[in-house]
């Protein structure tokens, strides 16, 4: 068996969507760590925008990201409620941080003490139980924390999310010029 060397007619193409997307993603995982307020502010905007776009398209009765729906009085209620959010989201701000931390810090919360249950009714695998009560344990007091401090969980969010993008840019820079190598062929 003779051992040759390919390269693939698209690895240029791959080489290159994933160096943009990795300096992208490096690119807004710096500027969310340096302006964490304005990232808050932004994600808070863009999602008053949303908002009031679902809410447009509930009323028009037509396809949302949600599915089809008909005009009906709860359909309409629910457009008029998702287009006052996003206003509020505008007029408010900070009020629209504190809704999105208390979402996740309520489902954070659910995770956690469901994770404690799960943990105390398995009977099986004394490591998984024990690890699954620390994850149930380490969620209910994230979850207390972000109630109790929202905008320190903002600002958390903010920062594990840049944290996030800087490590997955790298990857993605990494796989591209792995994808750029030729392949092996047998």
């Amino acid at each position: 068996m003779c051992m040759t060397e390919t390269s693939a007619p698209i690895g240029g193409d791959i080489f290159k969507s994933l160096l943009l997307k990795g300096i992208l993603m490096i690119i807004l995982g710096i500027i969310m760590l340096i302006f964490t307020f304005g990232s808050i502010l932004a994600i808070e905007l863009l999602f008053g925008i949303v908002l009031i776009i679902l809410g447009i398209q509930l009323l028009t009765s037509g396809s949302t990201f949600l599915g089809e729906y008909k005009r009906t009085w709860w359909v309409i209620l629910l457009g008029i409620l998702a287009i006052i959010a996003g206003i509020l989201a505008f007029v408010f701000p900070a009020m629209m941080t504190l809704y999105i931390v208390y979402l996740i810090a309520i489902t954070v919360l659910i995770s956690g003490f469901t994770d404690i249950a799960i943990a105390i009714a398995n009977k099986t695998g004394e490591a998984n139980r024990i690890l699954v009560a620390i994850s149930g344990v380490l969620g209910v007091i994230l979850g207390i924390l972000f109630i109790f401090m929202p905008f320190t969980g903002a600002i958390v969010l903010v920062q594990v999310t840049a944290i996030f993008l800087l490590v997955f840019g790298i990857l993605a820079i990494v796989e591209g010029f792995m994808a750029k190598k030729p392949a092996k062929t047998t």
